[in-house]
């Protein structure tokens, strides 16, 4: 039987999570959920306000299986929006076909996120609805875009299997045979990854058209990583010399206001640049949060700062929160590429 048929609504199954996890960013508001659940039996009024989308979800998925209307909303979803990128998610789940998740962790409602995600009016106020900037910093940016635009070749989609099924992350060239992610990337659930697929030029050109992919095995017994500092490594073969290789170094200390850029595989889709309301926002020690766009399947992606250093290894994304009458926004963190750096020297991979 489908998830779309369960009851209760199996939230302990990796793609019960995930169909949470991509309404909640689909439909961020109460307004917006309801609109979208109140056909199928949902009534706000036994809803309460003030919820994180990710805990409203929560609640509306549990309130939508005992109705036997999950499917039907799931339809619904995919029909508004056709062009969403998870529509393949949820169009794999309504034919009910095995269907590929993001291998970050889903903290349990009422739980304890990886870190303190909570938006506060100060960074809310960071993410400004003016997009224009001043046009004497315009040859800044397109020196910032230039520099990621030759590094991302480095960036790929990583494909990982384990006994608990199949997940999506972002990894990234450190070497010449290395590839770089999280550790919750190569051990979904907590399990080592027995399969694992490097997917690189998963891209466009630039008039849209999808551009060849180069898939190349992982070498699962070559996976090491650690689990406090989320970061794993995996050995790849016949990496393209011509691909990039993004070099670790001990970076600057990133700075509260500095702008943090993203390549990325969000949703497992093809790769994307976070590169618009992009602030840092809190810089503590080891880590760092910005406000970049980020989604399930960013996992394990480089975090760059306006200089194209290598800043950062992203690995969380916190709950989308509406604070102080802004769009609901989502704070997430990275881990310092010189805690990585410092670990994969302490394990000996690196020198």
């Amino acid at each position: 039987m489908s998830i779309l048929d369960d009851f209760p609504f199996p939230f302990d199954k990796p793609e019960g999570q995930e169909l949470m996890r991509v309404l909640a960013n689909l439909y961020r508001t109460d307004t917006e959920a309801f609109l979208l659940t109140q056909p199928f039996g949902v009534d706000p009024l036994n809803v309460p306000s003030g919820l994180s989308a990710r805990n409203l979800w929560y609640l509306l998925l549990q309130m939508l299986a005992a109705q036997g209307t999950v499917r039907a909303t799931v339809q619904a979803a995919r029909d508004r929006t056709p062009n969403n990128p998870r529509a393949p998610f949820l169009e794999a789940l309504l034919k009910d076909k095995l269907a590929p998740v993001s291998a970050e962790p889903v903290p349990a409602p009422g739980a304890n996120a990886q870190f303190d995600d909570s938006v506060t009016e100060p960074e809310a106020l960071l993410f400004f609805d003016d997009l224009t900037m001043p046009v004497g910093q315009v040859p800044n940016l397109l020196a910032t875009l230039g520099g990621l635009l030759e590094r991302a070749s480095a960036v790929c989609l990583l494909r990982v299997e384990n006994g608990f099924g199949r997940f999506f992350g972002t990894g990234f060239r450190i070497g010449p045979k290395l590839i770089l992610t999280n550790h919750h990337v190569l051990f979904p659930k907590s399990m080592l990854a027995t399969r694992v697929q490097a997917d690189f030029g998963f891209d466009v050109d630039a008039t849209g058209a999808s551009l060849p992919v180069t898939s190349l095995a992982g070498i699962s017994n070559s996976i090491r990583g650690e689990k406090p500092d989320d970061w794993a490594v995996v050995e790849v073969d016949d990496l393209d010399p011509r691909w990039a290789t993004l070099p670790l170094a001990a970076e600057p200390v990133p700075k509260v206001g500095e702008a943090a850029y993203i390549l990325q595989h969000p949703g497992g889709q093809q790769k994307r640049l976070g590169f618009v309301r992009n602030t840092i926002s809190d810089v503590a020690d080891g880590v760092v949060r910005y406000l970049t766009d980020t989604e399930p399947g960013s996992s394990g992606a480089p975090v760059f700062d306006a200089q194209c250093r290598l800043i950062a290894l992203h690995h969380a994304g916190g709950t989308p929160m509406e604070v102080a009458g802004k769009p609901p926004v989502s704070k997430n963190e990275g881990i310092r590429i010189s805690r990585v750096l410092a670990r994969l020297q302490a394990a000996g991979i690196l020198v």
